[in-house]
């Protein structure tokens, strides 16, 4: 029970966040905006985004899975996480940092693959960052 509450006040939170990072958008500080998703990374998933953007995509997804075999609602954070951070790295004329966000945010998806999610995370997984912020 205490592990359910605790899930379901991490996805608030999370949810909270992603609609603030929204506003951030609006105002089109790329340097506001990377900072909050660098906040975010430790706050949600336990890692600065950096170290496991340097593991790739099987490795950031091991230390990610390796206390509990993988969350995953934690996983789908993390797959939001970088599908943000590739988003912004496209907008802001970087297609390399794109494409290595996106393929994280692809493997972590995949982890994922049929395991139970939380709904209110499997919303915001099945969302597109375009639809979402066009």
């Amino acid at each position: 029970m205490f592990h359910r509450d605790y899930i379901l006040r991490l996805i608030q939170e999370f949810a909270v966040f992603l609609a603030r990072l929204t506003g951030l958008k609006d105002r089109n500080d790329p340097e506001v905006v990377f900072l909050e998703l660098e906040r975010s990374f430790r706050q949600f998933l336990g890692y600065d985004s950096p170290l496991l953007e340097s593991l790739g995509p099987d490795g950031a997804l091991s230390v990610l899975s390796a206390a509990d075999g993988g969350n995953p609602d934690q996983l789908a954070m993390g797959a939001i996480l970088f599908r943000e951070k590739a988003e912004n790295y496209r907008k802001y004329g970087d297609p390399g940092m794109a494409a290595k966000c996106e393929k994280l945010s692809a493997r972590l998806s995949q982890a994922i693959d049929g395991r139970p999610l939380s709904p209110e995370i499997r919303k915001l997984l099945e969302s597109t960052p375009s639809a979402e912020h066009s």
